[in-house]
């Protein structure tokens, strides 16, 4: 602090100005820190100390310092524009909206204001005018690749997988060397069927030539004791019923042996309670590869198990440089990895069983159960239910989905194909209780195996397309897995006509449910020691 006494404040201040551009935030607190102590009310000092503080992530500080810097400076828009980041990140949404309201009221939108405001409306949960914020966004700046992300994430999580797919596409065109991006497109592009399988093996040769390291200079060390060894889990973005029936509870059963579990959480919105305290949880999102690399290997892990694949918070990069003796990728959404140093896990599949009594309402005569619904549907699915119901007039269609934006876009692109709302049912809260009489329509492009199995648990009989692309594999594998082969559809055409066919067959009441053993998806423990013994 000596060296700045003998220094006036106006050099002081483009002092504290240039290390502010040049991101040395700790220089530039310490300096406006100086001014500060010389003259109180520096209007100037505390703002751009408030803004330094802010952007070197030291949130206590910066609240305290935003109080003063606000009163001192009540129209500067670069306080004010901070004071309602401050307010997201300490996910106060609608605070932070109504600052950012007012500011374009007084002075008119500019792009970062915008995105700031379609951020806090996207937490609100209001994603249509998310969409059009983040839209708004790229008008003033096109090549602001975090709007372009974020207008792609809402379109997909609203159903909107075709424009998803367009808007991922761009953002890839932004972020050429970015992982995340370029799995996204793809994710969304083999949901909604716009890529092929000749496609899809161009597209993962260019994912290896962007994203996998083309030489390893590291070594690991084989596993010395296969008795109690350490696995680690890699977990992004997952669909919640993947998450709580099927990966945690194999999960906790392997911590409850001589093993030690490390979850990597990927996903920004850290859920300790899923997991048993005996398994240590490490926030990963914000690592840099090269961090997430050494935090593997300091926590000396001898099996790494990739849940995440090609969704959001992937590590394809650092899983090619072999930061484990054993990396096995499973459940990863096309099931092909860039590196050869990944092995695929194909295992049958398990469900923990909910012992509680389901008190639900049974499913009414003459209608289908839609599985796999809550993220939306792509257009082929829309359209093969739609065509299905345009044949069959009496019958209705069930579709379980908790987001209500995501329910009423459906509803919406079902009447569109002249699907009258009356004859769709929404079951926002999963009140209504499958039976054997049920007959339920797998959604065969973004399946869920753990609604289908819970399906085949209470005794619904599915129709399952055996499709050529991985998501529309994982239903086929677990019919493998229960005996059901022969129920396997081959085409989209003769899923619907298997639909039909079971359909008349009710009306005739010649219907024959499905008769499966529901042990092959229940034990849960079994299914532990089957896993445990193929990964070592």
């Amino acid at each position: 602090m000596n060296a700045f006494n003998a220094l006036p404040i106006k050099k002081l201040m483009r002092q504290a100005v240039r290390d502010m551009r040049a991101s040395n935030h700790d220089s530039c607190v310490e300096i406006t820190t100086e001014i500060i102590e010389r003259e109180p009310d520096h209007a100037g000092a505390h703002a751009i100390q408030f803004s330094a503080l802010f952007k070197a992530q030291r949130f206590e500080q910066a609240r305290r310092m935003g109080t003063t810097a606000a009163q001192l400076n009540p129209k500067s828009v670069f306080v004010l524009n901070n004071q309602a980041c401050l307010q997201l990140e300490a996910n106060q949404p609608a605070a932070a909206a109504g600052l950012l309201k007012s500011l374009i009221d007084q002075y008119g939108e500019r792009g970062q204001w915008l995105y700031n405001l379609a951020l806090a409306q996207r937490m609100v949960g209001n994603f249509d005018y998310a969409i059009q914020t983040f839209s708004r966004t790229l008008d003033f700046e096109e090549t602001h690749d975090k709007a372009a992300f974020q207008l792609a994430d809402c379109q997909a999580l609203t159903g909107n997988h075709e424009q998803a797919v367009r808007s991922f596409a761009y953002v890839r065109l932004l972020r050429d060397k970015h992982a995340p991006s370029h799995s996204n497109y793809l994710h969304h592009a083999v949901s909604n069927g716009q890529i092929t399988q000749q496609d899809l093996k161009l597209e993962l040769a260019l994912w290896q030539d962007r994203f996998t390291p083309t030489e390893n200079h590291y070594e690991t060390s084989p596993i010395k004791d296969i008795r109690a060894i350490k696995i680690g889990f890699s977990l992004g973005k997952l669909p919640t019923d993947w998450l709580t029936m099927l990966i945690t509870p194999l999960i906790n059963g392997l911590a409850k042996g001589p093993d030690t579990i490390t979850v990597y959480w990927h996903d920004e919105a850290l859920n300790p309670k899923l997991f048993k305290q005996n398994v240590t949880i490490i926030q990963s999102a914000n690592l840099t590869d090269a961090d997430f690399a050494r935090q593997v290997r300091d926590d000396a892990i001898d099996v790494m198990i990739d849940v995440c694949g090609m969704r959001m918070g992937c590590r394809q990069r650092v899983l090619g440089l072999q930061v484990a003796p054993k990396q096995y990728g499973w459940l990863a959404h096309e099931g092909h990895y860039a590196s050869s140093r990944v092995t695929v896990l194909d295992l049958p599949y398990a469900l923990e069983r909910n012992d509680k009594p389901s008190h639900g309402n049974p499913i009414p005569h003459k209608v289908f159960a839609a599985l796999g619904c809550h993220r939306g549907l792509s257009a082929q699915v829309i359209a093969n239910w739609a065509n299905l119901l345009h044949e069959l007039p009496a019958w209705k269609l069930l579709i379980p989905c908790r987001n209500q934006l995501i329910s009423k876009n459906l509803i919406r692109r079902f009447e569109k194909l002249n699907i009258n709302r009356s004859r769709l049912i929404v079951d926002a809260d999963g009140s209504m209780k499958l039976n054997e009489n049920t007959i339920a329509l797998d959604n065969f492009i973004e399946n869920d195996p753990v609604a289908v199995m819970s399906a085949l648990d209470q005794g619904a009989t599915i129709v399952a397309l055996n499709g050529e692309l991985y998501p529309a594999q994982h239903t086929a594998r677990l019919f493998r897995q229960c005996g059901l082969d022969d129920q396997l559809n081959s085409s989209p055409a003769s899923y619907k006509q298997h639909a039909l066919d079971l359909a008349h067959s009710m009306d005739a009441e010649t219907f024959l449910p499905s008769k499966v053993d529901r042990t092959h998806i229940t034990d849960i423990n079994r299914f532990i020691n089957i896993f445990r013994k193929a990964i070592v």
